[in-house]
């Protein structure tokens, strides 16, 4: 048999208790307490009972523990000890307040017995070490936490294909559910407008509610408060809790507080989107359904993902636009070699005539040098226009290769002897050491031949006469094929060296002058086989131009051999290893 808990007996036994204590009801209205506990709250005995103990004017955070606490023990009929401060004689001090479950019937909220005791400096101190560790621990799981999602998020934006649209919606899914219930984003257009760019929301089911939503609005610089004010001043703004006063202020901008309204918002954000000092535009985060309130620190976080985001969304849009003037770029090129190409044949074939209807004739010579002058004069017109449109497809990664199967010898040799005339009319030793026959490499041979031209060209443009230009030809490794054009010439200087490849660049003491694309081209056109190429160079000495492509078949195994000089030009030995 329970004991009892009415009677003076029980009375006189529980006023009696040193601590203080009391007796509860399952609401929470005071049945009785001991002496201590009314002095203890400055009230006697008899003004207590009755009274809910959220009227005793208890701190506000020993309240709500003891509530939480109360709600749990009248449920679970468990006890709970909780430390929270409490009333005394020498003002609030921290207790253990311990919650007993009182016997009753299943059917019947049961009292609670409420005791408490003042802790001791020593567990006092401990508890205090507790909670500041505790939310020391708090603190750092949720920074962490922030840290994680703003690294996933920056990983997916930036590893999002470069398209502004596309990052605008992941930019909302990605809110959803780390930071809103809703998340809108906006885009400034052209002129004074912005739209809608993408909308993502917790339930599903109630992403209609978005298409009740303006999604095109004038700017205007009138704005108190919402999306528009932050597009005007580029602040962002925060609302921790949605008032009917909020609502009121934002009566003069009605899109505010229709949008507020249809999305059920309790707290809001809105963050401008800002890259390179341009407002991109805005991203507004909506907390409804979760009752969450918006603080600083979520100010912060939504802060830095807008400022990476920003970023994510520039780099798109710069490399869209890039993208669009390379294509421009590459069109106009077309069109401009298409239209000069036709004037250029003309010219050249007037020369053609010209020399061909003076010879012979009185005045005929200077006719012939003049007609001589312009035939060179356009064919150099029609190579800056080759250079300048293979240049445009290189960048633009529309450079198509007819690859097939070469001999190194044919490809080496076939340079060789289209450089020959330019060569012998300088005094210049042509010389080649080339494997067999047997090697071949997987190539467009008119590209390689282009290559080729190139480099012989400009060794014999920097070569004094009576120097050597060499090619020579080896395996390397049993996957590529290695070509070097050497030379005997003036040489490089080393702070130029580094540079030659690069687009535009040409040599100060250079004879002529053309577009300074010809290194760039061969770099380009040796990268897109899958090759790479690279100078040496010695002032005074000679340079040093090596390429490799790659094998395509080799039936035999091939030795490099001594050249052979034959007619003023080295040959290959026809001669295997077994």
């Amino acid at each position: 048999m329970s004991a009892p808990t009415t009677g003076p007996a029980y009375e006189a036994v529980f006023a009696a208790i040193p601590d203080p204590a009391y007796v509860l009801d399952g609401t929470g209205r005071l049945v009785s307490c001991s002496a201590a506990g009314a002095r203890a709250l400055g009230w006697t005995a008899v003004e207590l009972a009755g009274r809910h103990w959220s009227e005793l004017g208890l701190p506000s955070e020993a309240l709500t523990a003891l509530e939480t606490a109360r709600v749990r023990v009248v449920t679970l009929r468990e006890p709970v000890t909780v430390e929270a401060p409490w009333p005394g004689a020498q003002g609030p001090r921290l207790h253990a307040l311990v919650l007993t479950p009182l016997p009753a019937d299943a059917a019947t909220l049961p009292s609670v017995l409420v005791t408490a005791r003042v802790l001791t400096e020593a567990e006092a101190i401990y508890s205090r070490a507790l909670e500041l560790e505790q939310a020391a621990r708090a603190e750092v799981e949720t920074a962490e936490r922030r840290r994680s999602f703003l690294y996933s998020a920056m990983t997916t934006l930036f590893t999002h294909p470069p398209d502004p649209q596309g990052m605008y919606t992941l930019l909302a899914h990605l809110a959803v559910p780390d930071l809103a219930d809703w998340c809108l984003v906006d885009a400034l257009e052209q002129g004074p407008y912005v739209g809608r760019a993408a909308v993502a929301c917790l339930d599903p089911t109630q992403q209609e509610r978005a298409c009740d939503l303006p999604t095109r609005m004038a700017l205007r610089d009138d704005a108190p408060v919402g999306l528009l004010r932050v597009l005007r001043t580029g602040e962002p703004e925060l609302v921790p809790a949605v008032t009917d006063s909020l609502l009121r202020a934002a009566a003069a901008e009605p899109a505010h507080p229709a949008l507020l309204e249809a999305l059920q918002a309790r707290s809001y954000m809105i963050i401008p989107l800002r890259a390179r000092g341009h407002t991109l535009g805005a991203v507004t985060f909506v907390s409804s359904g979760s009752g969450r309130r918006y603080g600083p620190d979520d100010l912060a976080l939504a802060e830095d993902l807008c400022l990476r985001a920003s970023l994510a969304i520039d780099n798109a849009r710069l490399v869209g636009e890039s993208r669009r003037a390379a294509r421009a770029r590459e069109d106009l090129l077309a069109v401009v070699s298409h239209d000069l190409k036709n004037p250029l044949g003309v010219v050249q074939l007037g020369a053609a005539l010209l020399l061909r209807g003076t010879a012979g004739k009185p005045g005929g010579e200077a006719v012939a040098k003049q007609a001589n002058r312009i035939n060179d004069a356009a064919e150099r017109m029609s190579r800056l226009i080759s250079d300048l449109l293979d240049w445009g497809r290189l960048e633009a990664g529309h450079l198509p290769l007819e690859l097939g199967e070469h001999t190194a010898v044919a490809l080496a040799t076939e340079a060789l002897e289209a450089i020959r005339p330019l060569a012998e009319a300088k005094g210049l030793h042509l010389e080649a050491d080339l494997p067999s026959e047997a090697l071949s490499v997987k190539c467009d041979r008119g590209r390689v031949l282009q290559v080729m031209g190139n480099l012989l060209g400009n060794a014999v443009k920097f070569t004094p006469p009576g120097g050597t230009l060499s090619v020579r030809a080896a395996v390397l490794g049993g996957m590529v094929v290695t070509f070097d054009v050497r030379d005997t010439g003036n040489g490089i200087a080393p702070d130029a060296l580094p540079h030659i490849f690069d687009r535009y660049w040409q040599a100060r003491d250079a004879a002529s002058r053309g577009t300074g694309l010809g290194l760039a081209i061969a770099k380009g056109l040796v990268e897109a086989h899958g090759g790479t190429i690279r100078a040496e160079s010695t002032v005074g000495i000679g340079s040093l131009f090596t390429f490799t492509l790659p094998v395509a078949t080799l039936s035999a195994p091939a030795t490099v051999t001594p050249a052979l000089a034959v007619g003023g030009m080295a040959r290959p030995r026809d001669t295997y290893e077994h």
